[in-house]
This record gives C-alpha cells, structure tokens and sequence, in this order.
C-alpha cells in the first residue's frame, strides 16, 4: 500500500508539473502573440561590431529565415514584416541593447522620424508577386539571383534593384513585356545559389540570369557552407529541434545567455578593427586596406576562391544550357577583394557582362562628398610638397547637419593624437583654428600628423563627458589609410556627416540610391543584349501585325 501511495504521489507530481509548464507555456505564447500584434514596425538595431547578442524569444514570429536541409536556410513562405531602421545617432549603447529586447514594443518620439521599409513574400518564400511557372510568349523573363542586397535589405520592394529594373525595362521598351524575379535570399553565399538555381529557379525558364553573390562567400565564419549541408542528415538531432518549439525553454536560454553576454565596448571595436588592419587577419581589412597574403584565413571562409569559381561557373553552364544570358554583379562596398578578380576573371574568360555595384556606390560617395565641400565652399587650397620628416598632417572634417552641438564634436580612434581609444577626449573645432576652414559653419575640424601608412579607425561623438561612451554617432567606424599621392604635407579628409554614411543604409548595404545605380546598370548591359534585341523586334513585329 505505501509503494502504491508512493508511485500515486510521484505520478500526482508530474502530472502537476507537466500541467504547470503547460499553462506557463501556453501563457507565454498568448503574451508573445499580444505582444506582437501591438507591433508597428520592428527596429533593426545595429552594432558596431556586429555583435547583436541573443534576440528575445518574442521576436522568433517575426523571423524572415528558416531551416532547410539543402540550402541551409530559406526564407520563410507569406511572411509580412515592417521595419524601421535604427542606423542613426543614439546617446549610449545602452539605448540600442533596450529597444532590441524590450518587451513593450515603443518607438521613443527620436526615431520615429527614421527611415521604415516593408516586405511581404510569396507562397515560395521570395520577395515577389507569385510566379506564374509558364512563361507567357509574349514574355521576357529575368531572373535575380543573390544574396541581401539582391533581397533589398533596407528598402521597400519596389525600390529593391530586380523590380527597380523591371519597371526601366517595361518603361523604355512600351512593346515588351518583361518579367523580373527577385530570387534573393539574406546570407546566401554563391554555394547556396547554385543549389538554388539547380533545384528550381532554372525550371522558371529565364531569359537572362543576373548572378550577384561574394560578400557572404567571404565572410570568415570558421566553417564551409558546402560541409554544413548533408540533406535530410542536418535535422536528425531531433531533441534540439524538439526544444526549440517550446517557448518555456527558449525564454530560459534567453535569461542565461543575456547573464552571460558581456558585449564589447566601442573602444574595444576599434582595438579589434586596429589590430585586423595591422595583422591582415580578417577579410574586412584585407578588402579596405589591401592587406597581402589572403590565404592564411581562406580557408577559414564560407565558400573558397576554387569552390566559388567552380560555383559561378556551373551557373553559367546551366543557364546556357537553357538558352539564357548571364551578368555577373559585384554587389559589396569594399572594392578590395579576391572574390571580385575571380569575377572579372570570369568575365573576361567567359564573355559575361560584368557590372561591379561596389564602384558605383564609391564613385556616388565621392560624387557627394565634392558636392558637400562646393555647397558649404570648403574645398581644399592647392596641394603643398610634403614635410622633410615624412608625417602627413590629416585634418578631419564632420558636418553637424541638423543635430545641435551644444558643447562641441570629439574624435575618438586607435591612434595616441586620436585619444587613444578614449571618448569625449580629443575635442573638434568650429572656430577657424585648429584646421577648421570657416568659423560657425557647422563643420568641425581637428588636425593632426602621421606617418604614410597608418591606419585609422574613428568614431564621433556628441557633446558628452570624457570617458563616457555617450552622444554616439552611427554605429560604424570609419576609417581610411594615410596616403599622400600627390606628394601633399596637408591632407583634407572628405567632410563626413555625423549620423550620416554616404550611400550606405546599414553598415553592409548600399540605400535605394544605390539600388537603383545597379538597376539602370543592369539596363544598360540588357540595352546591347542580342537576346533583348531579338525579342524586342519580335515583339515590334507581332504587334504590327496585330494591328488592322
């Protein structure tokens, strides 16, 4: 009798915990609904260094990208989503980390004005109408393939460059009809393109295939993409995948990992950046300082030199085994890299137009910097001869815009005449000395010498006390090479805007400027298509034909 009392009671005890965190678990997801349907737009807070830390269990609803055993990840089919973009000046990171986990969802009244986008997918998980898989005669069909610039990241659908394109396309030819998908999938590496395209997206029976991948191809995550897919193999841990249905388990991760998270500060950033640029140990500081020797982390890479050619070639061949063209896109900021040489090797060898987004987003930064400097009438004097001793004075230069300096601009950045990493420390003027041009205008300067050579990463802030990491700027270091070409002993910076990176939405991506700049080059190559012209006297001549 007492063993039968005994396993009663134990059998009580379970039944009561197992309906306890099922009331919890059915608790949590009422409130994560609530929650959710309250939201308005979803902020995109960036970091510095990229280093996001653990996102709150809630926002899971919201996610863009799920699991897939081929592809490593896809987006998710009909989702809708509404974004508001927080690459702006905040006062400390603090700010940041609390709109990203806060519950509540608020806009504070600060960044209400801020730059907002929309997505919204089909059925296959693409940002585009549904495809229709019959391709109509009347029809010329392009198909986008690429990673989250190909996507849009950052602006509204019609301003992504596949449908940019569609509507210059529709617009300068009036008899065509031509048909843009957008197939761009955030984080694709060109591996997963090629099991794209081999899968499904050549079955849509294009005309032209636009290639776009190698920012992500690059990148040094410690793994191969091509090791990670084993098909059916990549869900057979059943237990995580069971786990990570349960919102009760998800919220106590969450609590244990954001105890643990110990988040870098700004000035360990750029300690970090600094000794990447010194050392050449990352793709980032080989791509914008042209550090040699990029072998030693390749191997480190999401997909390799070899396995990335091999990868756009097969892409080639089986658009042309199809009958369809192929353009390649560069589409990165960074100009510097060994993926972009592959592409032009590839299009040298292979004879496939080749448009590089990465030049046409510098070329329209410098286009804005000259304008800036003509309207505020801040162009440099001519170039003098260098110093006998080598060092090169820098002034630095940060338009306030609209935001009010109530005590004055700092630099901060990884060298001792730069504050050594310290904030609020190195003060900027607007008096007409220290370098500055033109007292009150709004420009602050700070001048300072260094030898050729030296690498320079800095940040802004905003009138806080010294020592605080307060009144930041974007979160984004700039930095740049000292480099006197022209032999010159003053070097004027490009006036930088404070909450402000020309061309650029994110730390990542170019805005809609620059998608439209690789939509009306992708225009321009498609104007001397033989397979565009082609259609278009077909089509020139059924409609004259059609008409009585």
């Amino acid at each position: 009798m007492q063993r039968k009392a005994f396993t009663n009671e134990i059998a009580t005890g379970i039944a009561v915990t197992l309906v306890g965190f099922a009331i919890i678990e059915a608790l949590l997801r009422i409130a994560y609904f609530v929650r959710n349907s309250m939201v308005d737009y979803i902020p995109l807070v960036y970091d510095i260094r990229d280093e996001y830390g653990v996102a709150p269990p809630w926002l899971d609803g919201f996610r863009i990208l799920e699991r897939d055993n081929f592809l490593l990840w896809k987006n998710r089919p009909n989702v809708q989503g509404r974004y508001l973009d927080v690459f702006t000046p905040v006062n400390t990171e603090d700010e940041r980390v609390s709109l990203r986990r806060q519950f509540f969802p608020r806009i504070p009244d600060s960044l209400k004005a801020n730059p907002t986008w929309k997505i919204s997918l089909n059925s296959e998980g693409f940002r585009d109408v549904e495809f229709a898989k019959a391709k109509s005669a009347s029809s010329f069909r392009i198909i986008s393939l690429g990673d989250s610039w190909t996507f849009g990241a950052n602006v509204d659908q019609i301003n992504a460059y596949p449908r940019q394109l569609m509507a210059m396309l529709n617009r300068d030819f009036l008899q065509g009809n031509f048909e843009v998908f957008n197939l761009g999938v955030m984080g694709y590496s060109s591996y997963q393109g090629l099991e794209l395209m081999r899968r499904s997206a050549i079955n849509l029976n294009p005309d032209v295939v636009v290639i776009g991948f190698g920012m992500n191809d690059s990148r040094v995550a410690g793994y191969r993409d091509k090791d990670l897919s084993r098909g059916p193999a990549l869900s057979s841990n059943w237990i995580h995948l069971s786990l990570e249905k349960i919102e009760f388990y998800k919220l106590l991760r969450y609590l244990v990992l954001v105890l643990k998270n110990k988040p870098t500060s700004i000035g360990d950033g750029l300690k970090a950046e600094a000794e990447s640029a010194r050392t050449g140990d990352d793709v980032l500081a080989r791509r914008r300082f042209g550090k040699s020797g990029y072998e030693d982390v390749e191997s480190w890479t999401r997909v390799s030199l070899g396995d990335y050619e091999n990868n756009l070639l097969e892409m080639i061949d089986l658009a042309r085994n199809q009958g369809a063209g192929v353009i390649l896109l560069y589409n990165e900021l960074w100009t510097e890299s060994p993926y972009r040489t592959v592409l032009e090797k590839i299009s040298r060898t292979r004879g496939v137009p080749f448009v590089d987004s990465s030049a046409l987003v510098i070329a329209a930064q410098k286009e804005i910097e000259a304008e800036l400097e003509k309207k505020l009438d801040l162009r440099p004097r001519k170039p003098q001869r260098s110093n006998a001793d080598g060092e090169i004075e820098v002034i630095f230069r940060v338009f306030a815009d609209k935001w009010s300096v109530p005590k004055a601009m700092y630099i901060a950045g990884n060298h001792p005449k730069l504050g050594n990493l310290a904030p609020n420390k190195i003060a900027m003027y607007d008096d007409g000395t220290h370098g500055d041009q033109r007292a009150g205008d709004h420009v602050w300067s700070y001048s300072a010498t260094f030898s050729t050579g030296t690498n320079i990463f800095h940040v802004y802030t905003n009138s806080a006390e010294e020592g605080k990491w307060e009144g930041l700027d974007v979160p984004h270091i700039r930095g740049f090479t000292v480099d006197s070409q022209n032999g010159e002993a003053k070097l004027y910076r490009p006036i930088e805007t404070f909450g402000r990176i020309y061309m650029q939405a994110d730390p990542w991506h170019t805005n809609a400027v620059g998608y439209e700049l690789i939509a009306k080059a992708l225009l321009d190559v498609l104007k001397k298509n033989d397979r565009v012209k082609d259609y278009l006297r077909q089509a020139k001549s059924n409609r004259s034909k059609s008409i009585p």
